[in-house]
């Protein structure tokens, strides 16, 4: 058998099929990142996002080898040979499925070398489920391909497959009555593209993807081995007996979850001294990188009394009633694609602007603090003046006079007064340093 392996290998395309897939593939992530190089679950996630290409080079390749025999006018010649069908295609299944595999794999470790010196969180076990379903629909899909151009060996076959795989996604909710699961499950590269850096995708929802994509494999198998009509039935037992047990696990949609976050990658990890600077465990990587701006503006705001004494990552809306506090200053930080924080220099006069506050708009009812008294209290701050020809700057810059003249406790502790009411929305004295 492993002779007869290495034949094919060599006679065949699947070399060629298996580097083109390896290289479209980590090509599309490396020219179009967005998320990914944030964590290792976002890179699997947007590779899947390609899937509905990848599955088409991977149809047509299979599809062009399955054309062979007929292209070759052997097909009578093989069909004599004393050998079952079965026997005959294994090699050609296994040369395909493991070049297809492994191309998928690959173009996840080639994108992932750039990210392993700023990317230091990992779920193991969920970052393999998601390369597993996609690695395990390309193998699918090559080995449908082979059925496809065996029983329809035309030039256009290979084509019609990669284009019918493009679309797919247009018609993902129309063919599953737009039930989000079933969509999901269905179809690999649909619904992951969740609103914040910790999204992932659950092992149980996984597993249901690998067994029901197992089934289809298995059925696309026995399609391209059976040798007569009747053998071509038997190839539906698989896909449906998949399709059951994903169902299953995911009790009938009631185990599925949208847009799912992990909860470890959301938690803090700090530096151990004083101030203390946390960011999530998924961006722990950058921490060193944002420490030092986020500890000079706590330095700044250590003028005003009860000024902030820590700083913590800024994780999205639902965090602002629990964190947004005097004693809490909120770091917000983009990364880039390079794995590093984006203008880490600007980090400083962000976090000092606004009074130390990130500007969030006050609730229905409440008008917050005098604008142009925020602006005084952020000059004094940093020691600027409020630019602009505008009647608010003039505003402004007569108040940060008045703030001026007074001394150094009273004035921080009117600007600490004003950083109050813009943490509360209140009015208060931050109308009248």
């Amino acid at each position: 058998m492993t002779r007869i392996l290495r034949i094919e290998l060599r006679r065949s395309a699947v070399l060629w099929a298996a580097a083109t897939l390896l290289i479209t593939g980590a090509w599309l992530l490396y020219s179009a990142r967005e998320r990914w190089t944030t964590g290792y679950m976002l890179l699997a996630l947007d590779q899947r996002w390609y899937l509905p290409l990848l599955l088409g080079l991977a149809m047509a390749a299979g599809a062009a080898q399955g054309r062979r025999d007929h292209r070759c006018g052997v097909g009578e010649l093989f069909a004599s040979v004393p050998r079952p069908r079965a026997q005959q295609v294994v090699p050609m299944l296994l040369a395909y499925g493991a070049g297809m595999f492994a191309a998928y794999a690959g173009a996840t470790g080639l994108a992932a070398l750039r990210i392993v010196g700023t990317a230091h969180y990992l779920r193991a076990g969920a970052f393999a489920g998601v390369v597993a379903a996609g690695a395990t629909a390309v193998v699918a899909a090559a080995w449908f391909g082979l059925a496809a151009g065996r029983i329809l060996p035309y030039i256009a076959t290979a084509p019609a497959l990669a284009i019918a795989s493009m679309a797919s996604p247009l018609v993902a909710q129309g063919i599953t009555g737009h039930r989000e699961w079933l969509s999901s499950l269905l179809f690999p590269a649909y619904g992951l593209d969740g609103p914040t850096d910790f999204v992932s995708l659950p092992g149980r929802f996984s597993l249901a993807q690998v067994c029901y994509l197992t089934g289809l494999a298995a059925g696309a198998a026995l399609l391209f081995a059976a040798a007569h009509r009747r053998a071509r039935l038997t190839a539906l037992l698989p896909p449906a007996l998949g399709a059951v047990a994903a169902v299953l696990i995911l009790q009938g949609g009631s185990a599925y979850a949208e847009d799912p976050i992990d909860p470890v990658a959301r938690e803090l990890v700090c530096t151990p001294d004083t101030p203390r600077v946390c960011v999530a465990r998924l961006h722990g990587g950058v921490l060193p990188e944002v420490t030092p701006p986020v500890r000079a503006a706590i330095a700044t705001l250590a003028r005003l009394p009860n000024g902030p004494s820590r700083a913590q990552e800024y994780l999205g809306p639902g965090n602002k009633a629990l964190e947004q506090s005097a004693d809490t200053l909120l770091v917000p930080f983009a990364i880039g694609e390079d794995g590093h924080v984006i203008d880490p220099d600007r980090i400083e006069g962000y976090l000092l602007d606004n009074v130390g506050v990130l500007p969030f708009p006050c609730p229905e009812g409440r008008s917050g603090p005098d604008p142009a008294a925020v602006r005084a209290a952020t000059s004094w701050l940093l020691g600027t003046e409020p630019e602009g020809p505008d009647a608010e700057n003039d505003r402004a810059r007569e108040l940060l006079r008045s703030l001026r003249k007074l001394d150094e406790r009273e004035a921080a502790t009117r600007v600490a007064a004003t950083r109050q009411a813009v943490l509360t929305c209140a009015p208060g004295p931050a109308s009248a340093p």
